[in-house]
């Protein structure tokens, strides 16, 4: 399942123009993987590669029902849309009881009534916007510039992403669109609009378990949510880096006796290549080493879809549902709480919200470039202001809790906004176990003093997949080290020590440069400025990274 968009006014007849628009854009896709749905209130479109071998459309003479992704109510996907579909007095009650990475579209034809729901995280969200009389929504942000829309640029969105590399709220891009919170519902009907939010994050984060309860609680909760999705396959496709994430993906499917491949993207001379196959020589991992120039350059989903599928591997039939893999994807901060540096869990022990925001800040070095930006130093405060915003909800937590959460809300929410926007283009889907709240729940219900720097996580593998810490694993500067050594290649590198600067291609920074000399929809890169740091890189006389990256997030969109 891949991509769903729509158009309804339940007020006014919908406007004709605005209908065919969305149906060119889909008539890009092959037509045997489109559905649509029509009525006298509008259309909604969905392009579905069927990477789950398990169908999500549901339409007769009184509702119409879909789903992007897997609600994972049950192993089976259109079971759980049925499930859905007719809940319509609990709804809420039945969405909390999901935990996959999904989104739902219901159309009522008897009020008629639209209801579009996110995941408890949402990670597969919808954005939308108000038109004419009536409302478009779409799983995929990019769908909205390919529409002929009169789109404004959102100056706090861009500078979110450029300094976080996620927005805040429910921003996006473009000032007119906005973006649905994770675990909400979005009604639309003739009364009006209307969200409710149905999974109540701050409510769990309250909640204390003992130690030894929440680690049982968790090995529980990560088997159940595994035993749901592998049921029906004979083998599986996953990635295996040299972090601990997909290495206990691999423990599980070893102790499940269940046969798989796996990919590892790494450069040469990395610990993320050495640990990944000491392991898989260790435990006979049928692991395939594909050796990249930049691991930052595409996501993992982009590499397996180019490698895997574009390229017709040999094993591609081997796989039970070849289109669809595994993925670690959300175990480093929801497990391990990176990006908990001991300055920012400082500054929240203070419980003072300003000194944790600047703290974070420094963290994540989410600074405007005052060399390429007209207006930085507004800007930079406009981004603390919402930052305040984002930790509003939050406030009855203490600060230390409230900042795991946020994290959450925020950084995870967004994780797989990249992915999703190129999914048409390596067209498959991912199981994310880690990003269940079930399993999410218990390290949410420790104090953060046992979960920061893998703490909660090591004691969990040590107690329940021994064999995961049998072997080097790459550990996060700052984290918990790991105590077996890399014999055979002393040599390699981490990931965090590779100079990136020497990584980027010259056609790369051309093709920059030359996008933001041509950008005219807003003036918020300096331009001469701009082209002196892009030649001084060249040259090798200053590291332009940060300004580079600056300026592609504010041309991208």
């Amino acid at each position: 399942m891949a991509i769903l968009a729509g158009y309804i006014s339940l007020t006014k007849q919908p406007d004709p123009e605005m209908i065919r628009q969305l149906s060119r854009v889909f008539a890009e896709y092959p037509t045997e993987q489109l559905q649509r749905f029509a009525c006298p209130q509008g259309v909604l479109l969905q392009y579905d590669f069927d990477a789950y071998h398990q169908p999500a459309w549901l339409q007769n003479e009184t509702q119409f029902a879909t789903l992007i992704g897997h609600p994972l109510l049950t192993h089976d996907r259109q079971a759980d849309l049925v499930t859905l579909a007719n809940a319509a007095a609990n709804r809420p009650q039945v969405l909390h009881s999901c935990e996959g990475v999904f989104c739902l579209a219901h159309f009522d034809r008897l009020q008629p009534k639209l209801t579009v729901a996110t995941d408890p995280l949402g990670l597969r969200p919808f954005y939308w916007m108000p038109y004419q009389s009536g409302y478009l929504f779409s799983s995929r942000l990019s769908l909205f510039k390919q529409l002929n829309l009169p789109l404004t640029t959102n100056t706090d969105a861009l500078c979110e992403l450029a300094t976080l590399g996620y927005t805040l709220l429910d921003h996006t891009p473009y000032t007119e669109v906005r973006c649905a919170y994770p675990g909400e519902i979005i009604t639309i009907s003739a009364e009006g609009f209307h969200t409710e939010r149905y999974f109540d994050w701050t409510a769990l984060a309250n909640r204390t378990v003992p130690f030894e309860e929440a680690l049982c609680g968790v090995d529980q909760a990560f088997q159940q949510v595994f035993a749901k999705t592998t049921q029906g396959s004979e083998r599986a496709l996953t990635t295996l880096s040299g972090g601990l994430d997909s290495r206990l993906i691999a423990c599980e499917m070893l102790r499940r006796k269940m046969p798989f491949k796996a990919f590892n993207f790494s450069q040469q001379q990395s610990q993320d290549l050495d640990c990944a196959q000491i392991f898989a020589e260790q435990n006979q991992i049928d692991l395939e080493v594909i050796q990249v120039r930049d691991t930052q350059a595409h996501s993992v989903e982009q590499k397996i879809g180019h490698y895997w599928r574009r390229l017709a591997h040999p094993d591609y039939d081997s796989v039970t549902r070849p289109q669809l893999a595994w993925s670690g994807n959300g175990g480093s901060v929801g497990m391990g709480l990176i990006y908990f540096s001991d300055k920012v869990y400082r500054a929240a022990k203070t419980q003072n919200l300003e000194t944790l925001i600047h703290a974070y800040l420094e963290q994540q070095f989410a600074y405007l470039p005052q060399s390429v930006v007209n207006h930085a130093r507004h800007l930079q405060n406009r981004l603390i202001d919402n930052l305040k915003q984002a930790f509003a909800p939050l406030r009855t937590l203490p600060l230390e809790k409230a900042y795991q959460l946020f994290l959450f809300l925020n950084d995870q929410h967004h994780h797989l906004s990249l992915p999703a926007e190129h999914i048409a283009e390596y067209q498959m889907e991912f199981f994310h176990p880690f990003y269940s709240w079930k399993v999410l729940q218990y390290p949410l219900s420790q104090p953060v003093e046992k979960v920061r720097k893998h703490a909660f996580y090591h004691a969990w593998l040590k107690q329940s997949y021994p064999n995961a810490l049998k072997s080097p694993w790459q550990a996060y500067p700052g984290h918990l080290p790991c105590p077996i050594a890399l014999e055979n290649n002393a040599s390699s590198q981490s990931q965090w020590q590779f100079k990136r600067r020497q990584l980027v291609p010259l056609s790369d920074i051309l093709s920059s440069w030359l996008t933001v000399i041509r950008f005219s929809r807003h003036n918020l890169i300096k331009k001469a400025p701009f082209t002196l740091l892009c030649l001084m890189h060249l040259l090798g006389v200053k590291n332009a990274l940060t300004q580079l990256n600056t300026a592609k997030q504010f041309t991208q969109w």
